[in-house]
């Protein structure tokens, strides 16, 4: 039996996971290297280029990339992990340019630098079609605990192609064991001091996790099953935030990779990851705190869960299969074939309040929702001559979407959930058009070692995008015949192709310092769900302009480098497309209205890294970035702020590591959002994003059996609003989603290793 922990913060943040914090290829370093040079101050740190990462779709040293990129290591990921199980918060506070962290899994308004990215763990993609606003939790697939590396690649790419405008985030699992056979047990507890029962089953929230990891010779295997029973999410006030948005669920992980070495040069590895989450069960009301904002109390009326034509259910199941040949030909060959699935049944909703203001709505629904994707991706890389080397590859992917609301007739005037005629059930599209899409792409990727100092990089991807989309009823536009019945827009097929292409470089100025610029393209088709419904109902809907895909021109130029004990990075960005997507606040309806329309989108980052002493460490980032639409076509002067659900408000992060003694590491991390009104005052948003700051702190203790992780978050117990619940801000329609974010809670996670 095994304590398996090596001090965590004892230099770790100049090491890989240093990159958690910054969009620096030159702060993944080496802690050796660090350590090393800090023993002679006139020693020079060696360059950084032993730090390779798979970002780029093969092994490469980072220092070579001409494009920011991130890693977070499996150190960072675990200490976050302690704090939250959400992927999506994660991010929010590790990465630069993504989203601030939104305390529910849905990724709403986490964009990165403004645009979409791809998400994928070990090369199943987890998101479909649509920009960031229109997605339906794509990080809840799989289990983070399970998690070894995060990779973040920036700004569009040719070789990942469609869905990566952003750029691409990619989730790799954990390698297994080095020993034959390694249990790890863990156990993590999540309580709210300010609950009136802190300790009640409404206030207590806990994980149990149990891997298994080993090395058998050719044969190698990590299995895991974790168990999450989430209550209720507490603010700063003592209060459940929001009806059953953010907790009272049941969660079940079970995960599997496998791999097996056919010979020194060929490997074929299995991935298979199923999640199944259970609602709790208990109705909860809607009631509005002094602030307006939504907080939840136990409803007299239990029955909302337990009537419906159909059962609840919330169930993702994903799997691969991967081949690695190093020596095909000189050269090494890899090829992954992905299948995933979900079905997601809503409980019944009741938005008899909204029904009341808009009658065409419901008094009551059920949504049901199916998602699938199949696909594979082949590559082949090889170095030509000395200096010069060529990747290619062929992608395919065919994946599909479903959403259709049952509505239920109840008493009009009283709503009462119990006076309700199961006989009279309308099937209806209320927010997304089904469809399916299914994308071809090849691309080639050259790099060229011109000089000892100076890099280049350049490639080219063509992709041919065909898809179908259903018929669909337009409830959600108001749309109604002369009769008063709901208008229905016809389905249609249609396909399109594109080429996007790539170029950049790095120079070396010196051992310590790296510049580097990129141009890169992205031709990605509009939300297909959404944008069907802006073609008037009798156009043909395959040769409508609103399909046509947008092409995104991304710039960016940057530095990273060191100093003996500072490493620091600073780089720049700016994108465009001719026909983009984005929101405009539309007041006699409500909604955000989607529209296609010209856009611009820019920003930095800077970090900075300082080994303080052998103790302590301090890590400090800094984003900001910003956008703008044409609306109506007017040129440069008619240019108007993009919407908070697509730019982010500034970011700055500062983290501190110390080691107190042999066996007791502290930590701490205070990130704050700055304020952003601009689409606000230019009509966008019926909304303004108000800044704030969040301290956390924490400490890892060695113990004699077993490491026990405390953290403390939200450590002032401030009341606030996340960016993504300010979005429904000033829309009386969604007063119930306004949730304030969680309050001071304390995790402590005990982990121990056989």
């Amino acid at each position: 039996m095994s304590n398996s922990h090596t001090p965590r913060f004892k230099n770790a943040l100049l090491g890989a996971s240093a990159l958690a914090l910054f969009a620096s290829p030159m702060l993944v370093a080496s802690a050796q290297n660090i350590e090393s040079a800090a023993e002679s101050e006139s020693e020079t740190v060696t360059r950084l280029d032993t730090v390779v990462t798979t970002a780029g779709r093969r092994e490469q040293a980072i220092n070579e990339i001409a494009r920011s990129v991130i890693v977070i290591d499996e150190d960072a990921i675990a200490n976050e992990l302690v704090k939250t199980a959400n992927v999506v918060d994660l991010l929010g506070t590790q990465v630069p340019g993504f989203g601030a962290p939104t305390g529910i899994d849905l990724v709403r308004t986490n964009t990165l630098r403004g645009r979409a990215p791809q998400f994928l763990v070990d090369g199943v993609p987890l998101d479909y079609n649509g920009g960031s606003a229109f997605r339906t939790s794509p990080l809840t697939k799989f289990d983070p605990l399970t998690l070894g590396r995060v990779e973040v690649l920036y700004g569009p790419t040719s070789i990942y192609g469609a869905g990566a405008s952003g750029g691409v985030v990619q989730f790799f699992t954990k390698d297994a064991a080095e020993e034959p056979f390694e249990l790890t047990l863990r156990q993590q507890v999540t309580i709210y001091p300010g609950a009136d029962e802190p300790f009640g089953s409404e206030a207590l929230s806990y994980t149990s996790t149990a891997m298994a990891s080993g090395d058998l010779g050719q044969f190698d295997y990590v299995a895991a099953v974790t168990y999450e029973e989430q209550n209720g999410v507490f603010d700063g006030n003592g209060d459940i935030s929001g009806p059953t948005y953010y907790g009272f669920y049941d969660t079940t992980n079970y995960f599997l990779k496998a791999g097996f070495d056919i010979t020194p040069t060929q490997r074929i590895q299995g991935f298979f990851n199923r999640t199944e989450l259970e609602e709790d069960g208990r109705q909860y009301d809607f009631i509005a705190n002094d602030q307006g904002q939504a907080v939840a109390v136990l409803s007299d009326d239990q029955s909302t869960f337990n009537y419906g034509l159909f059962p609840l259910e919330n169930e993702r199941e994903m799997w691969s299969v991967r081949y690695d040949n190093t020596d095909f030909f000189g050269g090494d060959l890899s090829a992954v074939y992905y299948e995933a699935d979900e079905s997601l049944v809503s409980p019944i909703i009741d938005i008899f309040a909204v029904s009341q203001i808009f009658p065409i709505f419901p008094n009551n629904y059920q949504t049901t929702q199916a998602f699938g994707r199949e696909g594979f991706r082949l590559q082949y890389f090889r170095d030509i001559n000395e200096g010069i080397s060529l990747l290619v590859g062929l992608d395919y992917d065919d994946q599909f979407q479903a959403q259709r609301s049952i509505t239920y007739d109840v008493d009009p005037t009283t709503g009462v959930l119990g006076d309700r005629d199961l006989d009279t059930v309308l099937f209806n599209r209320l927010f997304l058009f089904p469809f399916q899409l299914e994308t071809y792409g090849v691309f080639g990727q050259l790099e060229w070692q011109a000089t000892e100092q100076l890099r280049f990089s350049g490639g080219v991807r063509y992709e041919e995008p065909e898809f179908t989309i259903e018929a669909g009823q337009r409830t959600f536009e108001f749309v109604r015949d002369a009769d008063g019945d709901p208008v229905f827009r016809p389905g249609g097929s249609g396909s399109s192709d594109g080429l996007a292409f790539n170029i950049g470089a790095t120079y070396d100025f010196n051992m310590n310092l790296t510049g580097f610029a990129n141009f890169a393209q992205s031709v990605e088709l509009p939300s297909l769900n959404q944008v069907s419904r802006l073609v008037p109902p009798d156009a043909p809907l395959e040769s409508d302009v609103a399909i046509e895909p947008q092409n995104i021109d991304n710039y960016e130029v940057g530095v990273r480098g060191q100093t003996q004990d500072v490493i620091y990075a600073v780089s720049a960005f700016y994108s465009e497309s001719e026909f983009g997507e984005t929101f405009v606040f539309d007041a006699s309806t409500g909604f955000s209205e989607y529209l296609r329309a010209p856009e611009r989108i820019y920003g930095f980052e800077a970090s900075a890294d300082w080994n303080v002493n052998d103790r302590f460490n301090l890590i400090g980032t800094f984003s900001w970035s910003e956008g703008e639409a044409d609306e109506d076509g007017d040129g440069p002067a008619g240019f108007t702020a993009l919407s908070g659900l697509e730019i982010q408000p500034w970011k700055a992060t500062l983290a501190g590591t110390y080691d107190l003694n042999e066996t007791v590491d502290l930590n701490f991390l205070a990130y704050g959002i700055g304020n952003r009104d601009s689409a606000f005052e230019d009509g966008t948003d019926a909304f303004e994003i108000t800044g704030y700051a969040i301290f956390d702190v924490g400490a890892d203790i060695e113990l004699p059996y077993g490491v026990l992780s405390v953290q403390v978050t939200n450590l002032f117990d401030r009341q606030y609003l996340t960016p993504a619940s300010q979005t429904y801000a000033n829309n009386g329609l969604f007063n119930d989603r306004v949730n304030p974010a969680a309050g001071r809670a304390v995790n402590l996670a005990y982990q121990i290793t056989f």
